[in-house]
């Protein structure tokens, strides 16, 4: 087995944008000591070598995210990769080179690094798998497409349920068909005894805002407080979004019926004006808090006389609105499904992890959506068809051996707490002292200020 170590090569990488040298002196000290407890030998710790990019990518313009995203290098379409990383550095979906030329030539030559390391290592060792991490960053979406050009079985490696850790087979973790198959595994294999039970808990935990598997985004809203002047009397419709930003490089998760889910919003509430018996309330996802991009902006100059907006750190309680509302529709939020499960009709309208599960209905253009939303009795799927997604979150994965996950800074491999810096910590420092500069450059790219002391410390 071989492992491929960065070696302070790349320009930077996604937990450290900035190529900070201090945390790539840890992370490349941290990798190599745990790796050689782990019993791998110097030969088997191969490293990057930098790379000549040709390309002048300052005078490459890229209008829109999609032309960013269509971009190729060698037959790899890298510009996905580095759009998703830019996406979810700035939490923002319109990524041109008019806003980001900088970040986006850093963010491609790196993606070029990759991906003519990775053809002169082919040629030399003739690897038979890959195994990495996520997949879908800038530095590791071109190995992912690599693997698929040269027909290698690759593995993406993802945060599992609790202390686990999942292997998702020739495919993103983000991938809805890949995570059908494993929920279809895991249920199938699972004493019959115990998981509708397991599934169950998953519902309740979520609505009980305990924190088991996954973080709570509603733990802070006040328990069944609902919107004020909320009318019985009405058909109350609620809408659940999602952020975008994190899906948006995912081609699964793009459909033929909007572009975006805010025109599909306007597509609802465009078709009930002048319906006043109908009043449609729309809950941000909470994960949009903190943010202010194109999707937020849209969504707070809706003009719609039936609309209520809910902002994402509202205290309105989630679950006392999904029950006091006569059917909700969604995104791909998990809202979606937990509202069959809690005896509502849900409307799913487009992609999610669930949607294979014959939980919710699923529209295909506005008119099935409106036949639905007009139907007062429209039926709840049954909550047994949830079941198996709520199992699978509680739990899939698998858990590491010798490796303890207790936070950042308490973990441990072979009973040995993992320390953020070892004795060779400092010696990779100097050795990658040389690089000041492209630090500097970088931190004043990536976060537009300053470089200051306080900037040591700014990586993950």
């Amino acid at each position: 087995m071989k492992v491929l170590l960065c070696n302070n090569v790349l320009h930077n990488c996604y937990f450290n944008r900035t190529h900070n040298i201090l945390g790539c002196a840890s992370c490349q000290s941290r990798q190599r000591t745990l790796l050689k407890q782990a019993g791998l030998i110097d030969k088997n710790l191969i490293s990057l070598e930098d790379v000549a990019v040709d390309i002048d990518y300052d005078e490459v313009h890229f209008a829109t995210t999609e032309e960013l995203m269509n971009h190729t290098y060698e037959g790899i379409d890298i510009g996905r990769g580095v759009a998703s990383s830019i996406i979810s550095y700035y939490r923002d979906l319109d990524i041109t080179s008019e806003k980001y030329q900088e970040l986006i030539t850093v963010e491609i030559d790196k993606a070029i690094t990759v991906v003519e390391n990775l053809k002169s290592l082919y040629k030399k060792w003739k690897f038979e798998e890959i195994y990495l991490f996520n997949g879908r960053f800038a530095e590791a979406w071109p190995v992912i497409r690599f693997a698929e050009l040269n027909s290698i079985p690759y593995h993406t490696m993802e945060a599992g349920a609790h202390d686990r850790y999942e292997l998702f087979d020739n495919a993103l973790p983000h991938s809805m068909k890949a995570r059908q198959l494993k929920i279809e595994k895991y249920w199938c294999e699972a004493d019959k005894s115990t998981r509708s039970s397991i599934g169950n808990e998953w519902f309740t935990n979520r609505k009980g805002r305990v924190e088991t598997t996954e973080k709570s985004f509603t733990k802070t809203q006040i328990l069944n407080q609902l919107p004020t002047g909320f009318d019985l009397a009405k058909r109350n419709i609620c809408i659940f979004n999602s952020s975008e930003d994190e899906m948006a490089s995912i081609s699964e998760y793009q459909n033929d019926i909007y572009i975006t889910q805010n025109d599909a919003i306007k597509q609802i509430l465009t078709a009930y004006k002048g319906e006043t018996d109908f009043q449609f309330y729309l809950r941000l996802h909470p994960n949009l808090a903190a943010v202010d991009n194109s999707q937020t902006k849209e969504i707070y100059n809706f003009k719609f006389p039936n609309l209520h907006i809910i902002k994402p750190n509202e205290k309105i309680d989630t679950y006392a609105l999904m029950d006091a509302c006569e059917k909700t529709i969604s995104f791909g939020s998990s809202t979606g499904i937990e509202a069959t499960y809690w005896g509502k009709p849900s409307i799913l309208y487009g992609n999610a992890f669930y949607m294979y599960l014959d939980c919710v209905y699923q529209p295909k253009s506005i008119e099935e959506l409106k036949n639905l939303v007009d139907q007062k009795d429209l039926t709840p799927k049954p909550k047994e068809s949830t079941l198996s997604f709520g199992h699978f979150m509680m739990t899939f994965g698998q858990k590491p051996i010798n490796f303890k996950f207790d936070g950042l800074n308490n973990s441990s491999y072979k009973n040995k707490k993992i320390k953020k810096f070892y004795p060779s910590t400092l010696l990779y420092f100097f050795k990658y002292l040389k690089k000041y500069g492209h630090w500097k450059s970088l931190h004043r790219i990536y976060y537009g200020s300053k470089f200051t002391f306080k900037s040591i410390f700014d990586y993950k």
